[in-house]
């Protein structure tokens, strides 16, 4: 119609072809349908002139990724000469695939009736052979398969020579490109095989039989002209019968016979039976290609329909059936999954100012990076447009799903090359978990995609989870990693020091630096929140080596100011893995040269744990530094593995009983027998014993009685910082106990 024939209300699901003159074809503007439906750029408010318009001859394959790219419902078929042919749905290319894919499933099943037809005949005939009914049957046998494993072709082929009573047979398969792709023959010695050396090259009499798709029946190959092609040292042959394998003029390759054991020509009955099995090959041959033809058809319509054709990701229909198996094994095993809604912050502006390609190519790094950023057995699909789903199946904690969400943000925040340009777009993330905020696929959608939006409205760039209360943990576990990653930059860290006294001098024997962190906005935070944080996250790495060389710069000025002390420094297993950068053994030392440090003021503490998981490492650290007069203690001894055999092996010095046997001596005797047994493992190994956590004078005279020497605790002092320290060790303790 034309545009003034345009009804006022459109009919939803009808499709108005466009025309300045409805009489002319050439005339034709575009597709209109009704706004709800969607299917043309003019129902968006878009010039119908402008949407895409295929050719006549457009491949099904093309038209769905316009259909795709383009998000329309039909598109226009256009001729040469511009003359409208009509309209086309992605609804009628899918239903044409799946007739197609019906239509070889049929051809498939004609093909195996009739293999099972010629199976029939060869069954008849071979009842009336008698005396060679089994190799008949070892015959059928194997044209009853309808694979080509060799050694079936091997058996059919023998069971074939010996029914027509030849010498020598051969069956050669060819490839797409006419070469040899199989060749099997009996009849001969594996000597003869070796001498030959090489296949026939199919040339003459038998390349005759493959171009010309014929049958050959010869008395005297000497006498044919075509007789060349067979390698040098083949046996001599005098008679030959050659079949093609061949159905519906496709040739898939020859079959041939030589020599009758009687010397007798070969009879038409037997070019009768050889013809049937050549057929029947040929149909198991056949059946297999459209059986590869089907299947690959079937796997492309499944991929299209469970994969998101720009990204390769799964799309909605595979997503929600993953969900709904996440919903099912949580349901059965009393488990919790998540899932992440992510938007991109800026893809607007990217597509709108680079081009819909541009866009393309950016979703696609988008889709590679959080995939990257997932753990195996998370699932990330494509939603639509710019919005991706993640679902994490195994969840032990809601904090597990924070850090997965602050993973892919970060992968989305760095910058992507695109055509020459750096682009950067960051992302929004909505998270809901199951069953604490839904305990369906659609409402934990629903729930993840209202977190998204939430932290949309935040200012972008956010996470947000569903539940106030795991958002509030999440949220605050997020602010303590980012506020920790600057806080050496910031110089919001400092070393506090907490006395070791000898409890018979009370003189200051060492110091234990200690970590604290004071951030401007949260205010200071408890070792026991932040440690365990810095070691989940690496942090721990970059905070050891500060630790270090504040440690031994802060020693040094004791020294310098009269006062020297020994500062004992704790270590972290994090340190000691191999990949860790720097190594432990590079950072003491450079703090040790930078600071002038003599090596003897230094303490290392380690702990049981530490030594057990990286002893390896462990040893080979602390041998390269044990000669330099650095010394070495076990913190929290007896609390780890209860194995003393890494004492024999690693050179500690000293054993720090753990506040926890202390903070009961005097109630529990339990533990006063293990301080006890700490105490008489240092004597016997010549080790220094010091008791940590001391509070009172009770737990104090009770550490005297069982031997202890060396004390750290409240009771003496709290932790201090540097200047208060230095006062601490200036003045000594004397007044006290």
């Amino acid at each position: 119609m034309s545009a003034r024939d345009i009804p006022s209300r459109l009919v939803p699901g009808v499709i108005y072809a466009l025309f300045e003159n409805r009489d002319d074809p050439t005339s034709f503007r575009g597709l209109v349908t009704c706004p709800g439906d969607a299917a043309s750029a003019a129902s968006s408010g878009q010039d119908p002139a402008s949407a895409p318009r295929l050719a006549p001859a457009t491949s099904a394959r093309k038209a769905l990724n316009i259909f795709k790219h383009t998000q329309a419902r039909a598109l226009a078929v256009v001729d040469a000469a511009g003359c409208f042919a009509g309209a086309v749905t992605r609804q009628d290319i899918e239903q044409a695939l799946g007739r197609r894919a019906r239509r070889l499933l049929r051809e498939a099943r004609r093909a195996n009736r009739a293999l099972a037809a010629e199976r029939d005949r060869l069954l008849a005939w071979s009842s009336r052979l008698g005396s060679l009914h089994q190799a008949s049957r070892e015959l059928l046998n194997v044209l009853a398969h309808t694979s080509l494993e060799t050694d079936l072709l091997h058996a059919g082929l023998d069971a074939l020579r010996h029914l027509l009573l030849a010498r020598y047979a051969a069956i050669g398969i060819l490839d797409d490109s006419g070469g040899m792709k199989s060749f099997i023959h009996v009849g001969i010695t594996e000597d003869a095989v070796r001498e030959i050396g090489t296949l026939p090259e199919g040339k003459g009499l038998l390349g005759a039989v493959v171009a010309d798709n014929v049958s050959l029946q010869i008395d005297d190959i000497a006498r044919d002209p075509r007789s060349v092609g067979f390698p040098r040292h083949h046996p001599p042959m005098r008679t030959l019968l050659a079949i093609p394998i061949s159905i519906s003029g496709r040739v898939y390759g020859r079959l041939y016979l030589s020599d009758k054991q009687d010397g007798q020509p070969f009879t038409a009955d037997d070019s009768l039976l050889a013809q049937s099995f050549a057929r029947s090959l040929s149909l198991v041959l056949d059946n297999a290609r459209e059986i590869e033809v089907v299947k690959s058809a079937q796997q492309e319509l499944a991929h299209m329909a469970n994969y998101d054709t720009l990204t390769q990701l799964p799309n909605r229909v595979l997503l929600v059936d993953r969900l709904q198996q996440a919903l099912l094994r949580a349901q059965r095993q009393s488990t919790s999954f998540a899932v992440l809604f992510v938007d991109l912050d800026n893809f607007k502006v990217v597509n709108d100012t680079l081009g819909h390609s541009k866009g393309d190519d950016l979703l696609s790094g988008v889709a590679a990076r959080i995939s990257g950023a997932l753990r195996r057995g998370d699932t990330v699909a494509r939603f639509g447009g710019d919005e991706f789903v993640v679902l994490l199946p195994q969840l032990d904690d809601p904090e597990d799903a924070a850090k997965v969400a602050q993973k892919i943000m970060q992968a989305t925040c760095r910058n992507f090359a695109i055509a020459g340009h750096e682009i950067s777009v960051g992302a929004s993330i909505g998270v809901a978990l199951f069953p604490a905020d839904a305990e369906n696929a659609e409402a934990l959608l629903s729930c993840a995609d209202a977190a998204m939006y939430h932290a949309k409205k935040l200012g972008k760039g956010n996470i947000q989870f569903y539940s106030e209360e795991i958002n509030s943990q999440a949220h605050r576990y997020l602010r303590l990693e980012k506020h920790l990653r600057a806080a050496v930059k910031n110089e919001e860290l400092s070393l506090h020091f907490q006395p070791q006294i000898d409890g018979e001098t009370l003189e200051i024997t060492g110091m234990e630096a200690l970590l604290r962190w004071h951030n401007g906005e949260i205010g200071s935070v408890s070792p026991d929140d932040f440690i365990p944080l810095a070691e989940e996250t690496g942090l721990i790495v970059p905070l050891g080596v500060w630790v270090l060389h504040e440690a031994c710069a802060q020693a040094r000025r004791w020294q310098l100011a009269g006062t020297p002390v020994r500062v004992a420094v704790n270590l972290s297993g994090r340190q000691f893995q191999r990949h860790a950068e720097p190594s432990v053994l590079a950072t003491v030392i450079a703090a040790l040269a930078q600071s002038g440090l003599p090596p003897n003021l230094l303490e290392l503490e380690i702990t049981e744990s530490i030594m057990m998981e990286h002893l390896d490492v462990t040893l080979e650290t602390l041998e390269a530094l044990m000669n330099t007069g650095i010394r070495f203690s076990v913190d929290d001894f007896g609390t780890g593995y209860s194995s003393l055999s890494y004492l024999k092996k690693l050179p500690i010095h000293t054993l720090k009983i753990d506040r926890s046997f202390v903070r009961d001596i005097t109630s529990d005797p339990n533990d006063s027998v293990i301080v006890a047994a700490i105490v008489a493992i240092a004597k016997q190994m010549n080790l220094g014993v010091i008791a940590e956590g001391i509070e009172t004078a009770t737990q104090l005279q009770c550490l005297r009685d069982l031997d202890c020497t060396i004390f750290q605790g409240y009771y003496f002092s709290k932790p201090l910082d540097a200047a208060a320290a230095t006062q601490f060790l200036a003045q000594g303790i004397s007044g006290r106990p």
